[in-house]
């Protein structure tokens, strides 16, 4: 099965890292995310999502790009084909699944 998401959507999801004034860091986000992705220090999402799709289907609600104990962390937020939101914690690097948490 395949997730749900309008690829449309990846740049603008994608490239938002959260701090303390989201609303205020936007542009700063969002250039330091593209210069990431530019410079080979995160991969591209679509590549992480389509890697995603093979193993955890669903429809992706949320994605946000972190960084988290020296690490730079996707995390995807999805809801399951059994209706359980799951939050999907992916390292943004290598693409590795560091894991996968049920949303209270």
């Amino acid at each position: 099965m395949n997730i749900n998401f309008p690829i449309s959507y990846v740049p603008l999801i994608a490239f938002m890292l959260l701090g303390p004034s989201p609303a205020a860091f936007a542009d700063d986000d969002y250039m330091e995310a593209k210069r990431l992705l530019e410079t080979g220090q995160i991969l591209p999402l679509e590549e992480l999502l389509k890697n995603l799709r093979q193993t955890l289907p669903g429809k992706v609600l949320e994605i946000e790009l972190e960084r988290e104990d020296h690490q730079i962390i996707y995390e995807v937020e999805l809801l399951g084909e059994d209706g359980v939101i799951k939050e999907v914690y992916i390292n943004a690097r290598t693409g590795k699944v560091l894991s996968i948490k049920e949303d209270d």
